[in-house]
């Protein structure tokens, strides 16, 4: 004996488990996608503070009377972090990238030969006091503090 209406309820049953399967898709495949763009955008805001923080971290390691100096080039500021050698790394902006150079304290730059730190649109450096040094770059800015107290503009 079989009933008519359970095909029918069957049919109602499985159809309702159709539709939460794919709403439950439809869900995974939004929120994948959602996912994936927020993942994207913390990347690029990581590469963007980058370079400021690697920038602070050699100001801060180059901090000592006299070590963290700015003169100017055809490019803009060029941030000079001494070591007491005799050489320091020169930190400057060329064409479109921030880069960065080790040699000897008052030597030319060759932006062709200097490693690339990462694209910015633009960089500077200036001595808002002795002691207080802000470098910008696209990504925003950095106030540091010298604890040595001396900077040289």
């Amino acid at each position: 004996m079989r009933r008519k209406g359970g095909s029918l309820l069957g049919m109602y049953t499985l159809g309702i488990a159709a539709l939460f399967l794919a709403g439950f898709l439809l869900l995974v495949i939004f929120g994948a996608r959602t996912y994936r763009d927020a993942a994207a955008g913390q990347a690029d805001n990581n590469d963007a503070r980058a370079l400021l923080s690697y920038v602070s971290t050699c100001v801060k390691s180059g901090d000592s009377a006299g070590g963290v100096s700015i003169r100017e080039s055809d490019n803009g500021p060029v941030l000079v972090v001494a070591d007491g050698s005799g050489y320091a790394l020169h930190i400057y902006w060329y064409g479109g990238y921030l880069r960065e150079e080790y040699t000897a304290v008052d030597a030319a730059l060759v932006p062709e030969d200097a490693s690339i730190l990462g694209p910015t649109e633009g960089f500077t450096a200036e001595f808002l006091e002795p002691d207080t040094l802000l470098v910008s770059t696209d990504a925003g800015q950095a106030l540091l503090h010298l604890r040595s107290g001396e900077g040289s503009a």
